[in-house]
């Protein structure tokens, strides 16, 4: 919130937790991992201040098979290219979505779940094939 890019990074071997740190139980007050977690704290933070105006955005992409796809776009199959500008690297036509509290923000990443590929190993029926990258953008002004 002070302008500062963060990033939270989930890696390790299937079974080992990874999704449970990340959503854990989003209803459950004790469970509820680092997402909703930071979904509450990023409104709390605006609602605390009355000197700025703010714009918040959520976009949600998924690489498999070195390609990227869109988790927000139906019938999102359509391969999408990553630029680089002087400003940085971006993914071109990636849909974002203006989002005005923490129930809208779940929302979107909840959608963006169900188009994730999955699919049954040894150590997980329900292991994610692919890689994710859920961003919020919190502007002010």
């Amino acid at each position: 919130m002070d302008g500062y890019n963060g990033t939270v990074f989930a890696y390790g071997q299937t079974g080992t937790g990874k999704t449970f740190s990340i959503t854990g139980v989003p209803k459950d007050p004790v469970l509820k991992g680092i997402m909703p977690r930071s979904f509450e704290s990023i409104f709390k933070q605006i609602e605390c201040d009355n000197s700025k105006e703010y714009l918040v955005r959520a976009s949600y992409l998924e690489i498999y098979n070195e390609d990227i796809k869109d988790l927000l776009v139906k019938n999102g199959s359509k391969k999408l290219e990553l630029k680089d500008k002087d400003t940085g690297v971006y993914v071109k036509d990636l849909s974002t979505f203006v989002v005005k509290n923490p129930s809208d923000l779940n929302d979107v990443f909840d959608e963006g779940n169900l188009n994730r590929h999955v699919a049954a190993t040894a150590m997980n029926e329900h292991s994610s094939r692919s890689h994710s990258v859920f961003t919020i953008t919190v502007e002010s002004s």
